[in-house]
Order: C-alpha cells, then sequence, then structure tokens
C-alpha cells in the first residue's frame, strides 16, 4: 500500500493543515490575547473592588465617628434639658411657696380682721346692753329728771370711752 492510501496519512495531512491554518490566521496570538485582555480586565476588577472596599471601610469610619459625635451631642443635650428642667422647677417651686406665703398671709390678715369685726361687734352689743341694764337699773331707782339726766349722762360718756 501507498503512503496516501492509509488513512492515518490523510489523519496526519489534516492534522497539519489544521494547525498550519490555525498558526496561519493567528489564532493562537488571539487566544492569547484575549486571555491576557481577560486576565487584564479581572486585575482591574480586583483593583476596582480593593479600591471601593477602602473607600467603604473610610465611609464606615467616618459614619461611625459621626455616629458617636450624634450620641456625645445628645447626652449633652440631655445634660443640658435636664439641668433646665431642674432650674425650671426649683423656681416653679419657690413661686408656689412664695405663693402660699402670700396667701397664708392674706388669709391670716383677713382672719385678724375678721375677729377685730368680732370683737367690735361683740363690745358693741355688750354696751348696748350694758347701757339698757345699767338704764333699767337706774330707772327703778332714780325716778324723775335727776334719773333720766344722769342716765343720758353716762350713756354720753361710755358712747366716747368704747368708740
Amino acid at each position: 500500500m501507498s503512503f496516501f492510501a492509509k488513512p492515518e496519512t490523510w489523519v496526519l495531512i489534516s492534522f497539519l493543515l489544521f494547525f498550519g491554518l490555525l498558526f496561519y490566521y493567528r489564532v493562537p496570538r488571539m487566544i492569547l490575547e484575549a486571555l491576557d485582555k481577560r486576565a487584564e480586565n479581572i486585575r482591574n476588577e480586583l483593583e476596582e473592588a480593593r479600591r471601593l472596599h477602602e473607600e467603604a471601610r473610610k465611609l464606615l469610619a467616618e459614619y461611625e465617628e459621626k455616629k458617636a459625635q450624634a450620641e456625645k451631642d445628645a447626652q449633652e443635650i440631655l445634660q443640658v434639658a435636664r439641668q433646665e428642667a431642674e432650674a425650671v422647677s426649683h423656681e416653679i417651686r419657690q413661686q408656689f411657696e412664695e405663693l402660699m406665703a402670700r396667701k397664708q398671709a392674706a388669709a391670716e390678715q383677713r382672719i385678724a380682721l375678721a375677729q377685730d369685726n368680732a370683737v367690735r361687734e361683740i363690745r358693741a352689743h355688750v354696751t348696748e346692753r350694758a347701757v339698757q341694764v345699767a338704764e333699767q337699773a337706774l330707772q327703778e331707782e332714780l325716778k324723775g329728771k335727776a334719773a333720766t339726766s344722769l342716765v343720758d349722762e353716762a350713756i354720753q360718756i361710755v358712747g366716747r370711752k368704747l368708740h
């Protein structure tokens, strides 16, 4: 059999032609360039991911710092509010105590005035009654003009001393 009659020969020729065409059209170089480009894209994506990761860490640290500052500010605001509330409470308590003291003084003054009025009324009533009793007693003992003038004079004296 001849060399070209064997099927292995044609397989070898086709194989060599196939690889020849691949090298002729520079397919291995295109494959290598595509792989290089893919590797570069992956490298760029990894670098971008690292950069984004670093930015995220910085932002996280910044926000945590802002959060800590906000909590500190909130505590200060609460402390100031408590102090102001205590001051207002103390002031209101003091005003209440002053008001109660004024009301108590006014009530004591009204009570004293009412006592004075009651004492005056009782004195006036007692004086009236004493005058009536004295008048009756003098009328029973004294009769006539002397008794009347004596009673009138006593009434005037008592009236002047009591009023």
